[in-house]
C-alpha cells in the first residue's frame, strides 16, 4: 500500500512510518518542521525512518543512530509481534506545509497514493488559546486543502483513497468522575480548547467530504498523553519528568487534581497498532475512540519514572523534585471506551505503564548527548 502521513517527522507519525515500512507498506512522509518541535529531534525521527527503509542516515552519524534503531526494533516485535519484512517498503521524504496548497499538490501529482493519515496539526491545550488563529489556519484550513487534494485525485485515479484523521479526546470537552469514560456516540459540541474545537471542525470537515464525495474516511479520537521513545521533548509530562530527572530540575505540576489527576495514557506503540488496524480495516465511514480504557493517576506516572531509573542505575537513584501549580483553565480529562475498537477490530492495548516507561527511559539514555542536554523550547 502507498501511505501519505502527513506530520511524519513528529512523534506518532514516525513511529507509525518505521511500522508500516518494516511491514512492506511505502511511505510518502510530509512535515513542515515548526518550531512547536526542535527541528534537530525531527531530523533524528526522520533518519530513524530512512534506516527503516534500508535507505541510510541522511544526517546524523550511524553510531547515534544504531543503538536507538536496535532497540526501537526489538521493542516493535514485542509489542506487535510482527517480524519486519526481509524487503521493506520505500520512503520519500517531503518538507511542506499543508496549509500551501502548491507544495501539497506537487506531492499528490508526484505519487501514487493509497490511503492519507492525516496527523500534521498545531497540538497543545494550552498554546492554541494563546494563538487561535494559527490553530484555526493550519488544523482546519489545512485538514481542508488535504481532503480536497484526496477528492481531486480519487476521481482521477477511480479509486478509491482512505482518510484517516486524527483527531483528539479534547473534542469531549472535560468530564467528571460520573461520566469520565466517552464513547464514539457522545457529544462532542463542548470543546473546552481552541485547539479540541479545531479538532470537532476537522471531524466535521471529513463527514462533509464522505457524504458530498463519497470519500472513505475513519475519524480517529486519539487518547492520550501518548507516551514512549522519542516523545518531544519538554512536551508532555512523561518525557517532561524524564528530562527533569536527569537533569535535577524541578517539575511543574498542572493538573486539575494535582499527582491523583487521572488520564488516559496511551503507548505509542499501542496507539500505532491502532491506527493501523483502522487502516486495514473495510469502512465507508467510521469514527473510533483508540486509548487504553484505564486511566491512571499522575502519581503513578512519576513512580513508573522513578523505577524506571532505578532499573537502570540502581546505585545512583534519582529525585525528582515537582511542585504543584494551578491548572489550565482548558485543560480537560476524560478516558476512553474503547469496546467499539475492541469489537470490530480487535484492537487491544498490551503495554503497561511501567514497562512502557522502562522502554522510553532506556531510549532516552542512548540518546546522544545533545538530546539529553536540550533545553525548553
Amino acid at each position: 500500500m502507498n501511505i501519505l502521513i502527513t506530520g511524519a517527522a513528529g512523534f506518532i507519525g514516525s513511529h507509525l512510518a518505521r511500522n508500516l515500512i518494516w511491514r512492506g507498506d511505502n511511505v510518502i512522509g510530509l512535515d513542515n518542521f515548526n518550531d512547536y518541535y526542535p527541528r534537530k529531534c525531527k531530523e533524528f525521527n526522520v533518519d530513524l525512518v530512512h534506516l527503516s527503509a534500508n535507505q541510510g542516515s541522511k544526517i546524523f552519524p550511524q553510531e547515534e543512530l544504531g543503538p536507538v534503531y536496535d532497540k526501537l526494533l526489538s521493542y516493535n516485535n514485542k509489542t506487535t509481534q510482527n517480524t519486519p519484512q526481509s524487503t521493506p517498503g520505500t520512503f520519500h521524504f517531503h518538507e511542506a506545509d499543508i496549509t500551501n496548497l502548491d507544495q501539497l499538490k506537487e506531492i499528490f501529482q508526484n505519487h501514487k497514493i493509497d490511503a492519507i493519515i492525516h496527523l500534521a496539526a498545531m497540538a497543545g491545550v494550552p498554546m492554541s488559546t494563546k494563538n487561535p488563529l494559527l490553530y484555526t489556519k493550519v488544523n482546519v484550513q489545512g485538514t481542508t486543502n488535504l481532503l480536497t487534494l484526496t477528492t481531486d485525485k480519487q476521481k482521477e485515479n477511480k479509486n478509491p483513497i482512505k482518510f484517516l484523521f486524527a483527531s483528539s479526546s479534547s473534542v469531549y470537552g472535560h468530564r467528571e468522575k460520573e461520566n469520565f469514560f466517552v464513547t464514539e456516540q457522545d457529544d462532542i459540541t463542548k470543546a473546552r480548547s481552541v485547539y479540541g474545537a479545531t479538532k470537532v471542525a476537522g471531524e466535521v470537515l471529513c463527514h462533509s467530504f464522505h457524504t458530498s464525495f463519497n470519500l472513505k474516511v475513519a475519524n480517529i479520537r486519539i487518547f492520550g498523553p501518548i507516551y514512549g521513545p522519542l516523545q518531544r521533548p519538554f512536551g508532555m509530562l512523561h518525557q517532561r519528568a524524564i528530562n527533569y530527572t536527569h537533569n535535577n530540575k524541578t517539575l511543574q505540576i498542572d493538573g486539575r487534581d494535582g499527582l491523583k489527576t487521572a488520564k488516559d495514557a496511551t503507548y505509542i506503540e499501542d496507539e500505532v497498532k491502532g491506527i493501523i488496524q483502522i487502516l486495514d480495516s473495510d469502512f465507508n465511514y467510521e469514527i473510533y475512540n483508540i486509548g487504553t480504557q484505564n486511566p491512571l493517576p499522575i502519581k503513578h506516572w512519576l513512580e513508573c519514572i522513578k523505577k524506571a531509573f532505578e532499573k537502570q542505575d540502581s546505585l545512583n537513584p534519582k529525585e525528582l523534585k515537582i511542585e504543584i501549580v494551578e491548572a489550565d483553565k482548558a485543560d480537560v480529562a476524560s478516558s476512553a471506551d474503547i469496546s467499539k475498537a475492541k469489537k470490530l477490530l480487535n484492537y487491544e492495548p498490551t503495554t503497561s505503564m511501567q514497562e512502557g516507561i522502562n522502554r522510553q527511559v532506556e531510549v532516552f539514555n542512548l540518546m546522544p548527548k545533545w538530546y539529553k542536554e536540550m533545553q525548553d523550547v
